[in-house]
């Protein structure tokens, strides 16, 4: 999982090592080499990363995660917040960290920095044969989830049968748009199905909804896909 920060010109990172030990760590732009360690973090104490989870915010100087446990009977999903303006002087650079009751885990997060601070998420009740939902979630709010459903919105249904097994998202800023690249596969026969939905950030409101071929776009789980602007 990698940053950049557009304010201070520096490209950072969060990795593992042998699961249980984090790192966030700089590197060098050029060589890719590590230049500083800003924190290690034991995972068991604050959980593992999942998915694209996660929020930098370059203003602000503070990273925002949803991480995950599996604690018996199941998934856990746990807030996480880290200020980077700790890092030299402490070595323990979380300032809120607490479980969100119920939630299981999150699939996206997809930060708008330059207009509303708000977060867009996506949300499967915890399973990966159930529809996924999308909401606003205001980061100052330390994850408060919206647990009445007043403003969940779905995103995505699935078929009787069928499983989400890859959800990813780009963030548009100048059209105000998420583009979701959605895959899903049947239990029975393993077919997957492929599909990409643009979603308008401040309405939710589905813009595009298209199944993209094998032939369109070989390999659809294994790539990543980022925004590049004009300028």
């Amino acid at each position: 999982m990698l940053y950049y920060d557009r304010l201070r010109k520096r490209l950072f990172g969060l990795r593992d090592v042998f699961t249980f030990t984090l790192f966030i760590e700089e590197y060098d732009t050029i060589t890719l080499d590590v230049v500083k360690v800003y924190t290690k973090q034991d995972g068991e104490k604050y959980a593992f990363p999942f998915a694209s989870c996660s929020c930098f915010d370059y203003n602000e100087n503070w990273i925002i995660q949803v991480r995950t446990r599996f604690e018996n009977p199941g998934v856990n999903a746990y807030w996480i917040k880290m200020d980077l303006n700790l890092v030299g002087m402490k070595e323990d650079i979380v300032t809120d960290f607490h479980l969100m009751p119920k939630v299981y885990n999150f699939l996206t997060m997809t930060y708008d920095i330059e207009k509303t601070k708000l977060i867009l998420c996506t949300w499967q009740h915890g399973s990966i044969e159930l529809s996924l939902f999308m909401f606003h979630l205001d980061p100052y709010e330390s994850g408060k989830f919206p647990y009445k459903n007043e403003s969940l919105v779905m995103l995505f249904k699935t078929k009787e049968g069928e499983d989400i097994e890859v959800t990813k998202d780009v963030w548009n800023p100048v059209t105000r748009e998420v583009l979701f690249m959605i895959q899903t596969q049947n239990d029975e026969t393993f077919e997957t199905t492929n599909y990409m939905l643009r979603v308008q950030f401040d309405t939710l409101v589905i813009i595009e909804k298209t199944v993209l071929t094998d032939e369109q776009l070989p390999l659809f789980e294994l790539w990543e896909y980022f925004y590049l602007s004009d300028n």
